[in-house]
């Protein structure tokens, strides 16, 4: 079994789970509710916003049904380079998924931290070694994708000598059903590719997330929206499946305090616990008045909180001896009354 490789890069956080809101096409073409978006998910402690890069008659054949409408909420280079622009300038780690090279070279000019390449291009070989020669960090959602064709990703990966790649265990299922999510990919993964691992998470609220970050998913991807009603307005988009800025700060809390109650193992005893080695365990006590000469046995000791002398713990190595004076009723039991 292959040990997972823990994310050093820059810009990640280093104790947690990285939380990605996925705003993708949520904010229907519109910039202005894009950049409400952006700076919503960052100010609700988002380390990375994402969006979605492409040229629809680069992505969908013309004669599809569904062209038209996502043309509709195509942001053009021209407006995402504004987005891109704004982000750097308030901070925000903004990112994408780019669907072509032209996009790709788009957002080179704002040296993102790391690029995604989606399920729905996961054997997109070309795509796939252009982002790849970029020499970035990328996350590589695995929806549809079976072991072996996630093993030639890293392949192509590695053969052109990156080997920065982070595996989101995703169902492409819009939303995922609980009995669908087979969380436990996550291990799988760990185990089987020894790259970091995270969830790309396309079910309903935060029950799948929490159980990923206990799991030690170093990545989460959830879409996000300001409003879930703006579905009314944007049917076509995920508003749905998305999380809001209340849920995605629970999130976060929730992410910040999993390494806290992780803790380290072996564990060492809280300053209570050294106490209640004490004052809540029980020692041996005479149970009667017991005379010189007698053995200690069940009948004449009894064992009470606290301990005074010696610790019901050592009781197989007591029983059985001889006591060398009076001990009276409900006296602790010490070792010198043993002789010891």
């Amino acid at each position: 079994m292959m040990a997972s490789k823990f994310i050093t890069w820059s810009g990640w956080p280093q104790n947690r789970t990285a939380l990605i809101a996925e705003v993708g096409m949520n904010h229907g073409g519109v910039e202005e509710l894009a950049w409400e978006m952006i700076l919503s998910a960052h100010n609700c402690g988002a380390d990375f916003v994402k969006l979605q890069s492409f040229v629809t008659k680069d992505f969908f054949h013309p004669d599809l049904q569904c062209f038209e409408v996502t043309k509709s909420m195509e942001l053009s280079f021209e407006v995402q380079r504004r987005l891109f622009s704004r982000a750097r300038g308030e901070g925000i780690n903004l990112i994408t998924t780019p669907f072509d090279s032209n996009s790709v070279d788009m957002v080179e000019e704002f040296n993102p931290l790391v690029y995604k390449i989606a399920s729905m291009d996961n054997d997109n070989i070309p795509l796939i070694k252009y982002i790849s020669k970029k020499n970035r960090p990328v996350l590589l959602s695995c929806g549809m994708a079976d072991l072996g064709e996630i093993q030639k990703i890293i392949s192509i990966m590695e053969k052109v000598g990156n080997d920065k790649l982070i595996l989101l265990h995703c169902i492409s299922d819009y939303p995922t059903v609980p009995e669908n999510l087979n969380l436990s990919m996550i291990e799988l993964f760990k185990s089987a590719f020894g790259y970091p691992v995270g969830l790309s998470d396309h079910s309903f609220g935060l029950n799948s997330s929490y159980v990923a970050a206990s799991m030690g998913a170093q990545v989460i991807e959830k879409h996000f929206t300001t409003n879930r009603s703006l579905q009314k307005e944007y049917p076509d988009a995920d508003h749905d499946i998305s999380i809001n800025p209340q849920e995605f700060k629970k999130l976060r809390i929730f992410c910040e305090s999993v390494p806290v109650m992780m803790g380290d193992a072996p564990r060492k005893l809280t300053e209570n616990e050294k106490l209640g080695r004490v004052n809540m365990r029980r020692g041996i006590y005479a149970k009667r008045n017991i005379g010189i000469g007698e053995k200690l046995d069940i009948d004449n000791t009894i064992l009470l909180r606290p301990v005074r002398g010696i610790k019901a713990g050592l009781w197989d190595e007591v029983c059985g001896m001889e006591v060398n004076r009076v001990i009276p009723k409900l006296n602790p039991i010490s070792f010198s009354d043993l002789g010891l």
